[in-house]
């Protein structure tokens, strides 16, 4: 029997980041885990994109690493945001001493790691630079209880408003300006209410410094903007009266442009028909569900007139919804993510 370490996000295994990858995982086949800092009495230590990495690096041999790379930090512009990463990550954690080129670092340990985990094809190709094992592993959503699509093709929700949902990290909220100009034309003609399921107070930088309340961020945007706290509970009761669901990105940002389709298929799980920016993923997700690919938007006009034409009509909204529904739980199901993060360990030699 195999000794499994996990080295977390977050000590408490709270963050989305956590509970959907490994440990997830985990729960569902039964693996026994500590979370921990040292590899001390493991054969087996999955990593977070949160550990230490210079110290890392030095494993012995013989514990096996499994390094969880969800993001796409291989695309990640560089920055003073991104220069200062190592020094960052040494004042308030997790690294043991400051990192003058956090990347270097991080290439030494996916060098060092004998399977690196990540979460698109496009990653995955990268990332063969300086690893011969790597895999594709989606998050898992069980927490999620899915909820299928309303099966009323008239509006009985007990609302004349068009009620639209997005769910994420305040820094993605930048996203959603490209879509603005579709939601001010559509409330020229019937209200429109914009659900924003995130954490209502945000960090800027390191998750836990300049700290600003997302309603007051939002103010401006010129609509009926309402903040949710992001709870499992609250994303599907929000999403159970909510008409459409939007995953727009900016598309001048590798980093955010290089993301997987999770979003999509959380909001696919939850019934509901999702309009969302062109991306490799979200096409990727498109095409294996059999969705409309005028689901996928290039800009703000392409926006306009995308979610205008889906706004006007209920039976568009029913077929995209009821494919990716069919999706979220086939091909997107958990299964099929259970089944990846066996493949990881099989390549080590674990079983």
């Amino acid at each position: 029997m195999n000794t499994f370490g996990y080295v977390p996000l977050h000590p408490s295994l709270r963050p989305p980041g956590d509970r959907r990858r490994f440990p997830g995982y985990a729960l569902d086949r039964r693996l026994n885990f500590s979370v921990t800092k040292d590899w001390k009495g493991l054969d087996v230590a999955v990593l977070s994109s949160e550990t230490d990495l210079v110290r890392w690096c030095r494993a012995p041999s013989d514990v096996i690493v499994v390094l969880d790379l969800p993001d796409a930090f291989l695309d990640e512009t560089s920055s003073t945001k991104t220069r200062l990463r190592g020094l960052a990550k040494w004042i308030v954690g997790p690294l043991s001493y400051p990192v003058m080129d956090y990347d270097h670092a991080m290439r030494r340990l996916i060098d060092r790691a004998d399977a690196v985990v990540c979460s698109t094809p496009e990653q995955a190709e990268k990332l063969e630079r300086f690893s011969d094992n790597v895999h594709v592993v989606l998050d898992l959503h069980r927490e999620i209880e899915p909820m299928p699509p309303r099966k009323e093709l008239d509006d009985q929700k007990g609302s004349s408003r068009f009620e639209v949902i997005w769910e994420g990290m305040h820094p993605t909220l930048v996203a959603i300006e490209q879509v603005l100009p579709a939601l001010h034309a559509i409330n020229q003609m019937t209200e429109v209410v914009l659900h924003l399921v995130t954490d209502r107070f945000a960090s800027r930088y390191m998750n836990r410094f300049f700290v600003r309340d997302v309603s007051e961020m939002v103010a401006s945007w010129g609509l009926a903007v309402e903040v949710h706290d992001w709870q499992v509970e609250v994303l599907r009761d929000v999403a159970r009266n909510s008409d459409l669901a939007i995953v727009p990105v900016v598309e001048e940002d590798p980093y955010t442009f290089g993301k997987p389709e999770n979003r999509m298929r959380i909001f696919w799980r939850l019934g509901l028909p999702v309009i969302a920016s062109d991306t490799p993923a979200h096409r990727r997700a498109v095409e294996l569900a059999g969705a409309p690919t005028d689901t996928l938007c290039r800009g703000t006009e392409d926006w306009k007139s995308t979610i205008g034409a889906y706004a006007s009509s209920v039976l568009a909204r029913k077929f995209a919804a009821d494919t990716g529904y069919s999706a979220a739980l086939g091909s997107y199901g958990d299964k099929t993510v259970l089944q990846s993060w066996d493949r990881v360990f099989e390549s080590v030699g674990v079983r």
